[in-house]
């Protein structure tokens, strides 16, 4: 069995989707690591799933990260990644969730359980998607958006040049002509991560 489900990239104008098709045997933590590949992020901050609001409800995180216990709230409980499947919570039970990425910058995803695709696979697929998703250590929402606005000027001063030598970006191409959305190139990162596990 699969599960198919549409990711979105809150707060973005347009918006920043994914659709990908997933084994319902995997863990919350190799769901993680999907969305890494299909949104383009680094893999260095740390997350959790929210089977309610974002932050104000039970969660499925990383095992070490207890440390943030104190930050958040514990009367809500908490899942490990690494031993929660997606058919504990997808197989009828719940039709959405959020998922944070980086507390600082406050990537918040909302995951939609779209209908079970007839299709069967053995590793993620992505297999719809639209706009190019925010580089990590951005800033936020602001900050991706100060970035493709400069990106995106035929006259760039200096403090322009400024931040785009600053992320190593050239000055010469928009955000969306670097960092394109490509099906393909996602799907074979993803097909390369998931094949070796």
């Amino acid at each position: 069995m699969s599960h198919k489900l549409k990711i979105t990239l809150e707060y973005t104008d347009p918006k920043v989707y994914r659709t990908v098709i997933v084994p319902e045997k995997i863990t919350f933590d190799d769901l993680h690591l999907v969305i890494q590949c299909v949104m383009n992020w680094e893999n260095s901050h740390l997350y959790q799933f929210n089977l309610g609001s974002p932050y104000a409800s039970d969660s499925i995180t990383e095992p070490d990260e207890d440390e943030m216990d104190n930050f958040f709230s514990s009367r809500f409980k908490k899942y490990d990644s690494t031993k929660t499947y997606l058919s504990d919570f997808f197989n009828g039970q719940i039709k959405k969730m959020s998922y944070i990425y980086d507390y600082g910058d406050d990537w918040i995803h909302n995951i939609t359980v779209l209908k079970k695709p007839s299709e069967e696979v053995l590793y993620p697929i992505c297999i719809k998607g639209e706009n190019t998703a925010p580089i990590d250590d951005i800033g936020g929402i602001s900050g991706f958006y100060d970035l493709m606005e400069t990106m995106g000027k035929k006259r760039k001063n200096a403090k322009d040049k400024e931040m785009l030598d600053w992320y190593g970006l050239p000055k010469t191409k928009t955000y969306e002509e670097f960092f394109r959305f490509d099906l393909d190139e996602i799907n074979e990162i993803l097909l390369e991560n998931f094949k070796q596990s």
